[in-house]
C-alpha cells in the first residue's frame, strides 16, 4: 500500500484471499431478506416447541402407563419388571436431557 492506495491486482492474485466486487444490497431487498429470516427463525422455534410438547406428552403417557402397571392389583411380576425398566429409561433420558449429556 503506497500513498494510501490499495493495489487490487496484488489482492486478487494472493492465493489465500478471494477478491470479488458485488453490488450493494438495496435497502428494500435487505429489509425483505431480514423479514424472511426473522419469519423462518420464528417458524423453526414453533416447530421445536411443538416437537418438545409432543415428546413430553408421549413420555408422560408412557410414564403414567408404567406407574399404572406397577400399582395395579392384578399386575404380574413381568408387568412390573418392564414398567420399572421403562421408568428407569425415562428418568435416565430426562436427566441426560436436562444436563445436556448423551450416552455414547
Amino acid at each position: 500500500m503506497k500513498d494510501g492506495k490499495i493495489n487490487l491486482n496484488d489482492l486478487a492474485n494472493r492465493p489465500d484471499h478471494q477478491l470479488s466486487i458485488v453490488p450493494r444490497e438495496e435497502p428494500a431487498e435487505r429489509e425483505a431478506r431480514l423479514e424472511i429470516d426473522k419469519a423462518d427463525a420464528a417458524h423453526k422455534r414453533r416447530i421445536d416447541f411443538a416437537l418438545h410438547i409432543a415428546a413430553f406428552i408421549v413420555v408422560g403417557v408412557a410414564l403414567c402407563l408404567c406407574v399404572w402397571a406397577i400399582v395395579r392389583e392384578g399386575s404380574t411380576a413381568e408387568d412390573k419388571r418392564w414398567a420399572t425398566t421403562l421408568i428407569t429409561a425415562i428418568v435416565t433420558g430426562f436427566v441426560g436431557y436436562v444436563t445436556g449429556r448423551s450416552t455414547k
